[in-house]
């Protein structure tokens, strides 16, 4: 198999990453994201908010007060981890991450942000509070500029691709590692 099947492959996934940013039902949308936290690993679900080939870089959103948040600044690895039960396609992409919090990132990714998600980020407390009554989580207003104070952009530089496609007679896997100026890649065994 050739170098060339190789790039085609790893083209077609930054492609299906950049579809699932603007399908809501495409399976790898709704990524889990896994980080080194504070207490050990922590994974969750994050809606993947864009894909871009050229820079390496796939992001996602949060709120600032999230738990999450200083997991992020003692060690920026990320590991992303995208599945489509359809077709049996398995993408890990590793990378650092970086948090981007009131700054001209955030001010143009935030109209993007549909207004009723724009709500999530102005609760009065911070993601996993303890409250006693779940009313108690909900937005505590419709302030726009109180929810932007709130709201981040998690930018993940990407570095390595580890790509596996389950067969019913085989399985084939191939892994992508940025060198600084190219993706070098390999076939690998599954």
């Amino acid at each position: 198999m050739s170098d060339d099947e190789l790039q085609t492959l790893l083209g077609g996934v930054w492609q299906r990453l950049a579809k699932a940013v603007e399908d809501p039902a495409d399976p790898w949308r709704l990524p889990a994201l896994g980080v080194q936290g504070l207490n050990g690993p922590s994974v969750r679900m994050m809606v993947l908010r864009s894909a871009c080939r050229t820079d390496r870089v796939l992001t996602a959103q949060t709120d600032i007060r999230s738990t999450k948040i200083p997991g992020f600044r003692k060690d920026p690895r990320v590991a992303w981890l995208f599945y489509d039960p359809a077709s049996k396609v398995q993408v890990r992409a590793t990378g650092r991450a970086t948090i981007h919090h009131n700054d001209e990132l955030t001010r143009r990714a935030w109209p993007s942000v549909p207004e009723t998600n724009q709500l999530n980020y102005s609760t009065a407390l911070p993601p996993g509070a303890t409250i006693s009554d779940p009313a108690l989580g909900q937005a505590a207003n419709d302030d726009p500029a109180s929810a932007f104070a709130n709201f981040a952009v998690i930018w993940c530089e990407i570095t390595r691709i580890d790509w596996l496609q389950l067969g019913p007679q085989s399985h084939r896997r191939a892994q992508f590692t940025w060198n600084g100026s190219e993706w070098l890649a390999a076939w690998t065994v599954p």
